[in-house]
């Protein structure tokens, strides 16, 4: 009767040339994945707003002075949403005779997940929430953000 020792059976049935291909390959589907394709979201958008403005810049978080989550700019269309949040008074944006201290999770058509203010969104009023995204409020497990 003849037993394998573990010495000899060591790398199963592909061997160790087996073993190197298939680490070969993840490293490469890894590598294109990180090259240009964002991670997916956790929960999907709950809504849409429409971006009536022209080139409308996606930032990172909720003010200003946060950095730009992609160099795309929106003009007058309609995008994906996950939540809006009310920024405060960092927050607020003002264009003309529009204010809002509100700003919308979106994803770009270009497929960023990033922040506009809800000044640049369809149907809101002055320092209020817009319709198509569902607000958010801290503590609030109902409705969902995609914390970047």
């Amino acid at each position: 009767m003849t037993h394998s020792s573990p010495t000899t059976r060591r790398h199963g049935r592909f061997g160790t040339a087996g073993l190197r291909s298939f680490a070969g390959l993840l490293l490469a589907v890894a590598s294109i994945l990180m090259a240009g394709a964002q991670p997916a979201a956790a929960h999907p958008p709950s809504g849409s707003v429409h971006v009536w403005a022209s080139d409308v810049r996606v930032r990172t978080c909720q003010s200003t002075s946060c950095s730009l989550a992609t160099t795309e700019r929106l003009t007058n269309v309609r995008v994906q949403a996950y939540c809006q949040m009310d920024g405060g008074e960092a927050g607020r944006v003002t264009d003309g005779a529009y204010t809002n201290t509100y700003w919308v999770q979106i994803i770009t058509p270009g497929r960023t997940l990033g922040w506009i203010s809800a000044v640049y969104a369809s149907g809101g009023s002055n320092n209020s929430p817009v319709p198509g995204a569902p607000v958010y409020r801290p503590g609030d497990a109902t409705v969902h953000c995609e914390f970047i």
